[in-house]
């Protein structure tokens, strides 16, 4: 019995242990703007205010003209309804009955020869 139940130890080879790699942030990196990239943003905002600007403008002067519009078409309505009633009265004042009327009431006499006609168009 010289054999014992232990038996060697046997040792594995050893392996390196292995790393995962570190990630590390990246540090922020910031890109400057060039001089023509700055320019070119400046222009661009500024060009977009004046766009606004005279979209306001243009829009305020619209609506002025718009009024101006309407109330010279008012001023011509009433202007034609003045030359309607006056066209009317000129009709009323020179019917022909209401002329020999007058003409009675005044004691004139009606000469043919002299009468004028005159037509309103």
């Amino acid at each position: 019995m010289l054999e014992s139940t232990a038996r060697p130890l046997v040792q594995q080879p050893e392996t390196p242990p292995i790393h995962k790699p570190v990630t590390t942030p990246a540090p922020n990196t910031h890109i400057a703007f060039s001089g023509f990239e700055r320019t070119l943003m400046f222009a661009c905002g500024v060009l977009a205010t004046v766009v606004c600007v005279v979209c306001l403008f243009m829009q305020n002067r619209l609506s002025n003209t718009q009024r101006q519009y309407e109330d010279l078409q008012t001023q011509i309505a009433k202007q034609s309804q003045t030359t309607a009633n006056l066209k009317q009265e000129i009709g009323e004042l020179s019917n022909s009955e209401r002329l020999d009327a007058f003409a009675k009431a005044h004691d004139f006499k009606v000469i043919n020869g002299n009468i004028k006609r005159v037509d309103n168009k």
